[in-house]
């Protein structure tokens, strides 16, 4: 049981920090579908417990948690602080641990501009990818502001 509420403390915590970056977005990504299909396999391995603790209140509350986290952890983008990153577990990329950001504009269609930001973390070197309707004008002058003068920004 000591699990289960420890599951339940840690996700209603990042439900409520979730929210409170994504009020903080100045830059909306497009809506990002994989923590929905993560959050619905981990639901779906959890379903079996409901037999044993499915009248337990912190149980329904972490379950509950759970799937509203999975559907608003799609909405990610930039904040003032860094980026906003599709995870469970709300996370956010500080402008200043971000090494390099690569640009790559999609040309979908003649009526939006698609640009596709991968963004490399500085310690781990890990690609953090996020799609923007917008223009590339528009996202690299929003980046050159926000991002330290050593991160490098290729297109």
């Amino acid at each position: 049981m000591l699990i289960v509420i420890v599951a339940a403390v840690l996700l209603v915590v990042s439900l409520i920090r979730r929210v409170y970056f994504q009020s903080q977005l100045e830059q909306k990504a497009k809506y990002n579908f994989s923590p929905v299909l993560g959050g619905m396999i981990l639901l779906g391995f959890l379903t079996p417990l409901m037999r044993e603790f499915g009248r337990s209140l912190i149980f329904l509350m972490t379950m509950s948690a759970l799937v509203i986290l999975t559907f608003i952890a799609g909405r990610n983008g930039l904040t003032e602080r860094g980026v906003l990153l599709p995870k469970l577990l709300t996370k956010i990329l500080d402008f200043q641990n971000i090494i390099k950001v690569n640009l790559k504009p999609l040309d979908i269609n003649q009526q939006s501009d698609v640009v596709v930001a991968t963004f490399v973390e500085k310690k781990t070197k890990r690609q953090y990818a996020l799609v923007f309707e917008m223009s590339l004008n528009e996202l690299m002058s929003f980046l050159k502001s926000k991002l330290p003068s050593e991160a490098q920004i290729e297109t």
